[in-house]
């Protein structure tokens, strides 16, 4: 199926049910994909742009779209009968919490920092077999990390060293020595931060636990944070 997108405004990417291969959509999309589109939209009430994510799968000659539950309930399923032909997790799936005798396997599927997929997998979809043995027995025998127990979580908050870093969020340079946030990215396990100008995040989506960093800004600084995170 052809799923037409603004050239200018949209752009996004089909994961395959069977391979967890991530693609992006350029012409046709296979039937049964999962779907992740995303749309760049002004908003005049903010004075800001921000980008909307629309969820989906690729039915019979139709796109259906669902939110991102719905979704996650299919690709936990997808990912049991991948972990059932192939006795090893999916690309890109690491466990989210550590395994429980006879409860449900919390896993993650990580398409981008910004996309993250919590999958939930019982023993129905794994053909009754016990989550904890199953994938227990895998991460036991695979030779890198497929955990994110210890992952790093945390914003961090700092004053930039030059002018060379981009704001992620309006791609402008980001001044030295003005505050800047730094959004917590793995690339191939290895931590790095995207960063973001002050004016740029929404700190109504934080709190201040999740902040790392306050206490080395200055007085006038710190206080101003705060106040946008509501202390």
């Amino acid at each position: 199926m052809k799923i037409d997108l603004d050239s200018e405004n949209e752009w996004g990417h089909f994961i395959d049910p069977h391979s967890f291969q991530i693609v992006e959509i350029i012409d046709e999309v296979p039937l049964g994909s999962f779907v992740v589109i995303k749309e760049r939209e002004f908003i005049e009430d903010i004075d800001r742009t921000v980008i909307q994510t629309i969820y989906g799968i690729v039915e019979e000659k139709k796109f259906q779209p669902m939110n991102k539950r719905e979704l996650s309930k299919l690709m936990s399923k997808a990912c049991g009968k991948y972990i059932l032909d192939f006795n090893q997790l999916p690309p890109k799936v690491m466990v989210k919490k550590k395994l429980q005798i006879d409860k449900p396997a919390q896993l993650a599927f990580i398409m981008s920092n910004r996309d993250t997929f919590h999958l939930k997998l019982d023993k129905d979809d794994l053909d009754g077999g016990n989550p904890y043995e199953i994938i227990n027995s895998i991460i036991e025998n695979q030779d890198f990390k497929s955990t994110m127990y210890d992952r790093e979580e945390k914003w961090k908050i700092e004053y930039a060293k030059s002018s060379r870093s981009k704001c992620r969020t309006c791609s402008s340079n980001i001044e030295k020595d003005t505050v800047r946030l730094g959004e917590p990215h793995y690339f191939e396990e290895h931590l790095n931060y995207r960063w973001h100008h002050e004016d740029c995040v929404f700190f109504q989506r934080m709190d201040k636990e999740n902040i790392k960093g306050l206490d080395t800004l200055n007085d006038e600084d710190r206080k101003r944070i705060e106040e946008k995170l509501d202390v």
